[in-house]
């Protein structure tokens, strides 16, 4: 799954039947602690709509075919148009619903039939991503067990008692031996409920508050000369622009004292072992990239980089650039290809013309539940020729398709896992049981899809491809002289990491163009933004529109799959006063109408949310009510990734 922990399982297996799973307790993170969505697999695995065979619709709806008849259909289909309008025709969506190396086959597919259409960012960290790879050159962090070496540990927008399970578990341990943490976000979390000490920021104000808190360092001198001299380019700049970001001027952006500033910007300069963990939702704004980057400068004034106990960890890019050698030796055979932004999913096939989208492909995704303006996308999607879907269940994605082609689950082949996210290990995943009767996982539904066409992949079988994936990883770590390095059998039975990479930038080898920490990126500059940091205002809502309408996570559900059997209407949570100013009282139904659209809640008030603001959980399916048909297709300062905390809407009483 998309998920912060990668966690890996321990399946008992009767007569082909899984009849128990649980955590394993050797895994070096998780310890054999699993979380409900992870328990909840076994029943999504044996769930009784679970598609297990072709569909194909007809006038009278969808109806089981053969896998010849559907290899049939795609060949000739491929092959007509690729001929008559070329390969951008084709629509290739291929998402992280599934997070094994198996995931990329479609794409790369589309790499040897030549060329495609598909999106670039994402809907969910690529701003912060772009971020960290103009300062750094690359998105790492430490070790997750080195959080029990800090001094000092703040939670910048992230949430992990909700989404991070094990984080909060080894922080829960800091904390009983001296660790202070601190926690910033707009909403008084279970996260900062847990640990009391709360800063709570204006939303979409994070960048202005880092940008204030630099000053401070400044002004203080908490700053350290050396580090900045041998490993930051750009400080003299960087710290002119923030003159004017006294915390006098701060506080009236963000809503923090200023006195708050000035205490947490000593603190953080004052402590050597402090480390900062920035979340994914506080760069899901206009601005978010920027803030990212306003907060990595943090980090590099003072020298917490590089060293345990410390570091800026927002993502852990370790293993993944190693295990992709058969995807980038497909792409040697991309003759064209076209991108859009992914937040503007719809928008792209609506306005596609030179040529049209004739033929769209999704996989590992659910995007008419999760993407921005769903009303456009859900037109949109239903105006093309030719639509096919891979899933495990009749999403409202796969319910619009032309052709629902069943996915297989973790459980049923072997695949190499690894997360960008936080963990450092890799999990090697053995087949516990078979696909359910004729059901042909993705992987090879691919294979045998390219045969038929005359393509040539360089890999002939599941095994080979993952052998392939793993060898530059392999030879990586002999390079580094990493001790007890398995071959590929033995990837099976032990958990790989990189240990070189434990600690974020010990080595001080940034991977961007100076080799240092850049405050200032001419990368930046070259594609058109600020070389600095920058803080721009959110956008506000207005007179129809009032409050800021924030879409986070929740604990029992990874996006949409958790709410596949919910029925019920969603919760919109507001403020006591705001509530009172809109004359709602607890339990009220409520029309949420946004700039696209609206959908039913019933209202939960909570003081634990900002002011103004209306706070929701995504994942609802439209039956229930989809928050993105509320939202539109804005798009953050960097990385093409989905602006959603940028939308506002109105509460109508029913």
């Amino acid at each position: 799954m998309d998920c912060f922990d990668l966690c890996r399982f321990i399946v008992t297996v009767k007569n082909q039947k899984i009849v128990n799973l649980k955590g394993d307790p050797e895994h070096p993170l998780t310890r054999g602690v699993i979380c409900p969505k992870a328990k909840h697999l076994i029943q999504r695995h044996h769930h009784p709509q679970r598609i297990v065979r072709p569909l194909i619709r007809t006038s009278n709806g969808f109806v089981p075919a053969s896998y010849d008849r559907v290899f049939d259909l795609l060949a000739d289909n491929l092959t007509r148009v690729k001929n008559e309008y070329g390969s951008t025709a084709f629509l290739n969506y291929t998402s992280d619903g599934y997070g094994g190396m198996k995931n990329r086959s479609q794409a790369i597919f589309f790499n040897y039939f030549g060329g495609d259409s598909r999106f670039s960012g994402s809907l969910c960290w690529s701003a912060g991503m772009a971020a960290q790879k103009y300062d750094f050159g690359q998105a790492r962090g430490n070790i997750p067990s080195d959080v029990l070496n800090s001094d000092l540990v703040i939670l910048w927008g992230r949430n992990p008692r909700v989404t991070n399970l094990h984080l909060y578990t080894l922080l829960k341990r800091a904390r009983k031996t001296g660790t202070k943490i601190i926690v910033i976000d707009p909403v008084e979390t279970q996260t900062a409920k847990a640990f009391g000490t709360h800063i709570r920021v204006a939303p979409g104000t994070d960048g202005a508050l880092a940008l204030g808190m630099a000053h401070v360092l400044i002004m203080e001198n908490l700053i350290d000369q050396a580090f900045i001299m041998d490993h930051v380019k750009g400080y003299q700049r960087f710290r002119q622009s923030v003159q004017a970001y006294t915390p006098d001027y701060v506080k009236r952006i963000t809503g923090v004292p200023a006195e708050k500033i000035r205490e947490l910007a000593v603190q953080y300069g004052k402590t050597p072992l402090s480390a900062i963990y920035i979340g994914y939702g506080m760069q899901r704004y206009a601005n978010g990239g920027n803030a990212v980057r306003s907060i990595d400068a943090l980090a590099a004034i003072t020298g917490h980089i590089g060293k345990s106990g410390a570091g800026i960890n927002y993502a852990s890019k370790s293993l993944a650039p190693y295990l992709s050698g058969p995807e980038e030796t497909s792409e040697g055979f991309i003759k064209v290809q076209r991108r859009f932004p992914a937040p503007c999913l719809g928008s792209f096939m609506e306005e596609a013309n030179d040529p049209p989208i004739q033929m769209g492909f999704f996989s590992c995704g659910n995007p008419l539940v999760q993407t921005p303006d769903l009303t456009r996308a859900v037109n949109s999607f239903a105006s093309l020729p030719l639509t096919v879907v891979f899933e495990q269940f009749m999403t409202d994605t796969a319910s619009m398709a032309d052709l629902v082609l069943p996915a297989a689950t973790v459980f049923e082949q072997e695949d190499i896992f690894v997360t960008s996210m936080y963990s450092h290990v890799l999990n090697y995943s053995q087949k516990a049981v078979d696909p359910p009767g004729t059901l042909m996982p993705e992987f090879e539904f691919y294979l045998e899809l390219g045969r038929r066409l005359g393509l040539e992949y360089g890999f002939l079988s599941s095994k080979e491809y993952l052998e392939q994936c793993a060898a530059p990883l392999m030879a990586e770590l002999r390079n580094n002289t990493e001790s007890s390095v398995p071959d590929f059998k033995g990837l099976a039975l032990s958990y790989t990491r990189m240990k070189s990479h434990d600690l974020a930038w010990a080595d001080y080898l940034f991977e961007t163009p100076s080799g240092k920490i850049e405050v200032y990126s001419e990368n930046a500059l070259a594609d058109g933004l600020s070389p600095l940091p920058e803080f721009t205002p959110p956008l506000k809502g207005g007179i129809k529109f009032p409050l800021r309408f924030l879409t986070c996570h929740t604990k029992k559900s990874m996006h949409s799959q958790g709410f596949m059997d919910k029925e019920t209407i969603p919760e919109v949570n507001i403020h006591p006063d705001t509530a009172s100013r809109l004359e709602l009282g607890q339990g009220d139904r409520v029309r949420v109408k946004g700039e696209n659209g609206e959908i039913i809640a019933r209202v939960i008030i909570d003081k634990a949310v900002y002011k103004n603001t209306a706070f929701m959980h995504q994942g609802y399916w439209h039956k229930s009510g989809a928050v993105n048909f509320l939202t539109r297709e804005r798009v953050t300062d960097m990385g093409n990734q989905a602006a959603y905390y940028d939308n506002f809407c109105s509460l109508v009483p029913v």
